[in-house]
């Protein structure tokens, strides 16, 4: 018989073969509970991941073209060059290692020696022209030493933002496609060394206008890529894939019947349509420009300045034909467009004497007042009052002279005599009248530029009372103070201020409209009479040095000096220095500002010429003002024919512009098809292609003037 040992034995057996299904049933079926209801949606989503998958398709931002028909900032593919340097052990089919003629084991790599050491000085002569700055021999070095170098590297940076022309140049040297990499590996997983990029054609030019990435790794910007980032940037395709076969996509395409829809959704994700960006047509003429940045960059270098703009408007539009923000690069030695320092648009300065023009159209706007522009009032040196210390001229002689002569040597001491008469004890009247003819409030700009609010400090001290009167204790914006000027011009009404001409693609482009400010600053008499007192500065005061008798220009001299924040005082001999004004003198069809900061001279000397410089090349280009005629230049169309007769260059070839104005070489130029672009003012003196070189497609000629 059995024992006990073995009946219980047996017993457990039998519970075994009895609870085990139950326990492997039991946890099935919690197993089939958990992934139905607790990992269900995982399992769903990873189910439908491997048949359906979304991809967008980013849009093309839009160009950026100027006025007269270039492309100023476009889209293009850049890359970051980056080399695969791992060394490994070249191993036979049994997994030893292979050895050379000496016994030692061959070290090989994605690029093998041989192959390496071929095209090592090609590769770096390609990425030189590519960045000019640095030398063949850098790049040789860099890359042999970090091959050299302990250790394996599988990822070398050789260089950021190259030309992705550069990055195909290299693949194609034999065994340098294996070691060029398309993708790097970061802690949240690879990335593409290649992406598009905004290229700006032209360089630094206006680049303020045009707008700078606020930093690699943003999509935001500054200038008219910030301010029109939503045109310009369209909208990205969704789209949904589904998997035909292994490795086979197909794009799903959503139909009803024959109709398809524009948007639907399918599981939270919307299907939209790639739209790529509009583009946008600027309103800067890069000529206009061109002219603008030489002559200005020249003068801040003369004068050793901190920064300088120049900004050309025309006055019945508003449109900003030229802006020009240059800065001290000091490890450039030279005057750049900088993200950091929009000087036309973003700075705050006391204007000087510039604001004389302000103050004189504000008193003849008040009817309380009625101001003779032949009354004689007092000039050189006064004491108004005994917190008013004494005011004094740069011409100290006390004199008497007209309203009109005092704003044409531009007296201090005049504009004071006027605001003590009249406005002594009615200042804020005076400061009412100012803000109806200066817009202190931020303009409002088609471009992101943080531009800043204007304002009038306290008139409450007879002293800063005063100096108001002649461009201090007040603070403006270049463009503030720029479409006063303009609005004078203009007979009285206000522009605003415009940098974006259209918006459109295809050649559908939708027209930005010019807009008025304020229809009258001041009456179409008071202009009148303003435009004659500024024209009075430029023919017999303190503008004189600019003056011509070919079109005339009207405009008036600043200097202000510099305020130190920390020291709490002016700095003495450093000056803002600035012209404002207008050309033609009689039928003003542009007005144009230049303010050089922090120089050792005046407005007659550092700002005055640049608008000379500027006003002398537009009206020479402006083909609607061909009628004016500069003294023995030979401007008329018989005399450029004359030039052609006499110069007789081939068809075909670039003729010889030595000597020529601007308006007889673009002429001569233009009619056998060459593009042209200048820097100076005069005469041609030199130019590149030199003459004679044969015309190539969409050729182009450099012309220096002097």
């Amino acid at each position: 018989m059995p024992s006990d040992n073995q009946h219980n034995n047996l017993r457990s057996t039998v519970w075994l073969y009895i609870l085990l299904p139950v326990v492997v049933g039991v946890l099935v079926i919690g197993a089939m509970v958990k992934i139905q209801w607790v990992d269900g949606a995982e399992w769903r989503e990873r189910a439908k991941r491997r048949v359906e998958m979304v991809r967008v398709d980013p849009a093309m931002r839009g160009n950026i073209y100027s006025s007269d028909g270039h492309i100023l900032a476009t889209t293009v593919p850049i890359c970051d060059l980056y080399l695969d340097l791992t060394s490994f052990v070249l191993t036979d089919k049994a997994g030893k290692p292979k050895l050379d003629a000496k016994g030692k084991p061959i070290i090989d790599g994605p690029i093998p020696d041989s192959l390496f050491y071929r095209s090592i000085d090609s590769v770096c002569i390609v990425l030189h022209r590519a960045v000019p700055t640095l030398s063949v021999a850098y790049f040789r070095n860099k890359i042999v030493e970090a091959r050299r170098s302990s250790g394996p590297r599988a990822c070398f940076l050789v260089q950021r933002n190259l030309p992705y022309s550069v990055w195909m140049q290299v693949r194609r040297f034999k065994g340098w496609d294996r070691g060029v990499l398309k993708t790097v590996r970061y802690e949240e997983g690879e990335r593409s060394v290649v992406r598009q990029e905004r290229a700006h054609i032209y360089g630094n030019m206006a680049k303020n206008v045009i707008g700078f990435r606020n930093s690699q790794r943003s999509d935001t910007y500054t200038g008219l890529e910030g301010y029109y980032d939503k045109q310009l940037r369209g909208q990205d395709g969704i789209y949904s894939y589904r998997r035909l076969t292994r490795g086979v996509w197909v794009q799903v395409t959503n139909r009803v019947g024959d109709e398809p829809y524009e948007e639907v959704t399918i599981d939270s994700v919307s299907k939209q349509q790639r739209i790529d960006g509009l583009d946008i047509v600027s309103t800067i003429d890069t000529r206009y420009q061109d002219v603008a940045e030489t002559a200005l960059r020249n003068q801040l270098m003369r004068y050793g300045a901190s920064s300088g703009c120049a900004v050309l408007m025309e006055v019945a539009t508003g449109y900003v034909l030229a802006c020009s923000s240059l800065v001290l690069d000091t490890s450039q030695h030279t005057y750049v467009e900088s993200p950091d320092n929009n000087v036309a648009c973003s700075d705050l300065y006391e204007p000087g004497s510039t604001f004389k023009s302000v103050f004189l159209t504000a008193v003849l706007n008040d009817k309380q007042v009625q101001l003779d522009t032949a009354q004689r009032i007092r000039v050189g040196r006064k004491v108004f009052s005994k917190n008013s210390g004494e005011i004094v001229d740069d011409e100290d002689k006390v004199d008497t002279v007209s309203v009109k002569r005092a704003l044409a040597i531009s007296s201090n001491v005049g504009m004071c005599e006027l605001a003590w008469k009249y406005y002594r004890t009615r200042r804020a009247d005076l400061e009412k009248q100012i803000r109806k003819v200066v817009h202190y409030d931020p303009l409002m700009l088609d471009l992101k530029a943080n531009e800043p609010r204007g304002n009038i400090n306290s008139l409450q001290s007879d002293r800063g009372f005063l100096n108001l009167c002649y461009g201090y204790n007040n603070n403006v914006t270049v463009l503030q103070m720029l479409t006063f000027y303009n609005a004078i011009a203009g007979n009285g009404r206000m522009m605003k201020p415009l940098f974006c001409k259209a918006i459109g693609s295809n050649g559908d482009y939708e027209t930005v409209r010019p807009v008025v400010l304020d229809e009258h600053i001041c009456s179409a008499e008071t202009a009148k009479l303003m435009r004659e007192m500024m024209e009075e500065v430029v023919q017999r005061g303190t503008g004189n040095n600019i003056k011509n008798n070919i079109y005339g220009i009207a405009g008036k001299t600043g200097t202000s000096n510099v305020y130190d924040e920390r020291a709490g005082h002016y700095i003495d001999n450093l000056f803002y220095a600035s012209f404002a004004g207008f050309f033609p003198a009689d039928k003003p069809k542009y007005s144009c500002i230049v303010v050089v900061k922090r120089v050792h001279a005046h407005g007659r000397q550092a700002a005055a010429p640049v608008f000379k410089s500027i006003a002398d090349c537009v009206v020479s280009m402006d083909k609607e003002l061909s009628h004016i005629q500069f003294p023995a230049t030979g401007d008329t169309l018989a005399q450029v024919r004359q030039v052609r007769s006499v110069r007789k260059t081939p068809a075909g070839l670039v003729p010889d512009c030595k000597g020529m104005t601007v308006r007889q070489a673009m002429a001569l130029l233009e009619d056998r098809g060459v593009r042209v672009q200048f820097d100076g003012y005069g005469r041609v003196t030199s130019q590149a292609p030199q003459p004679g070189t044969r015309i190539q497609k969409n050729q182009t000629v450099y012309l220096h003037l002097h």
